[in-house]
């Protein structure tokens, strides 16, 4: 019994020290095992239950009003002085998402985000309407939104001074 326990820790040895003498090395690889715990499951309250918004989306998306996300450009502030004048100029705009990242993001967001948001001197105010598109939007219960109120001007004189609908 003995005999066998320490034939096995010499194997075991041995083939420790021939995998070092050959280099061999283990790279840390993205499996399920290195996932943070914070990205494979969906966060409830321990209050009440709810769903939580991931806070990741809050930080670095903006959801406007007629349901479009928008996101600053990547790496805006990262070595500024290297880059070249047109870097400088259109890394200040914003980047909308695609249509698919809207719906991913909106699943990541609870109803209370969802809502339109209305501030006093507001910067974001001349992205919230959409100008040039023809498609209807609808909210997050599928009802049709109007995004230009309807205040004073008629639909046929609107189309032909406005083509925001």
């Amino acid at each position: 019994e003995m005999t066998s326990l320490a034939k096995a820790t010499g194997l075991c040895s041995s083939l420790l020290q021939a995998s070092s003498a050959a280099g061999l090395t283990t790279t840390a690889t993205r499996g399920v095992a290195r996932i943070p715990h914070w990205e494979y499951h969906i966060r409830f309250s321990p209050k009440d239950g709810r769903k939580r918004p991931a806070q990741d989306v809050l930080d670095r998306f903006k959801r406007l009003n007629n349901g479009m996300w928008i996101r600053s450009h990547p790496g805006k502030n990262k070595i500024r002085y290297a880059k070249d004048d047109n870097f400088q100029t259109t890394s200040l705009y914003y980047e909308t998402c695609t249509k698919e990242q809207c719906w991913m993001l909106d699943k990541m967001m609870t109803k209370y985000w969802l809502r339109p948001r209305y501030y006093e001197n507001d910067p974001y105010a001349p992205y919230h309407t959409r100008h040039g598109v023809s498609a209807p939007r609808v909210d997050d219960r599928g009802t049709l939104l109007r995004e230009r109120p309807k205040v004073l001007l008629e639909d046929t004189v609107a189309d032909v001074h406005f083509r925001d609908r």
